[in-house]
């Protein structure tokens, strides 16, 4: 059986591509055996419960496969529960299997209508040696294909020091701990205060964490930034925007984030 995991990581994976699953899709539904008639008996089980007849057909070594398909809404839980029935479908006619799904636009003649405002999750991290101590990346890798780069065009670079009590010239637990917290309390003072943004990453070297965000809307960005600095109630920092139509500060983030 499909394990419910794989199905939330199924949906998790086409919301962080853009994709609205709460819409009406066709779902396709395939069943094997090693010859046709039970498969038959399966179509015509399926199609009292509202479910398309689309083929039965043979693959290269000659096994049948039953493709049915049903416009439909589904989350991981519905899905998840009708996989249940499907297999029960299968021992019920004594079939070889239920072999899974797969998922379309409602209208056959369209691809799968994404957000394309939305960026997946992509984040990579590498650590190497600059001037002798370590240097550490964090980044979300997936905006090479983000379509709106001269819309989002300006740079937040929020700097903020920390203490150098160890060799590595790292943060301590302590102030790991609050550097992320800062991070996390910019980016939700942001998203709260509808300025639209996206997180670029991190770096951290020798005493200092550098955040990166880029917005279309610079005189919000700067003003929300400038209030925080003055009244926040977190770490100091300082802050520069920084227009970069072409994205350069992107590029110079993924050549660390891939450095040997």
């Amino acid at each position: 059986m499909i394990p419910k995991e794989e199905i939330i990581g199924f949906f998790d994976r086409m919301k962080s591509n853009g994709v609205d699953t709460n819409t009406k899709m066709l779902y396709g539904y395939f069943f094997t055996n090693n010859e046709p008639k039970k498969l038959e008996k399966v179509a015509e089980e399926l199609k009292t419960q509202g479910f398309e007849y689309v083929d039965i057909y043979p693959d290269e070594t000659n096994q049948f496969w039953l493709h049915m398909e049903r416009i439909e809404i589904h989350d991981s839980e519905t899905l998840f529960n009708l996989n249940k029935e499907l297999y029960a479908i299968a021992d019920k006619f004594s079939i070889e299997s239920y072999d899974g799904f797969d998922v379309g636009n409602a209208d056959k003649t369209k691809g799968i209508e994404r957000d394309t405002y939305v960026v997946p999750e992509e984040f990579k991290s590498n650590d190497f040696q600059k001037n002798g101590v370590p240097f550490l990346i964090i980044a979300n890798s997936a905006f090479d294909n983000f379509p709106h780069k001269s819309e989002y065009s300006f740079f937040i670079k929020i700097i903020c020091k920390y203490d150098i009590d160890n060799t590595t010239k790292m943060p301590n637990e302590k102030e790991y701990k609050e550097l992320d917290e800062l991070e996390l309390f910019i980016e939700n003072n942001l998203n709260q205060n509808g300025i639209k943004s996206y997180y670029i990453g991190r770096t951290t070297h020798s005493g200092e964490r550098i955040i990166y965000f880029v917005t279309n809307e610079k005189d919000g960005a700067n003003g929300l930034m400038d209030f925080l600095k003055q009244n926040g109630n977190k770490r100091d920092f300082e802050f520069q925007i920084i227009e970069d139509s072409k994205w350069n500060l992107y590029e110079e983030i993924k050549v660390k984030l891939n450095k040997k």
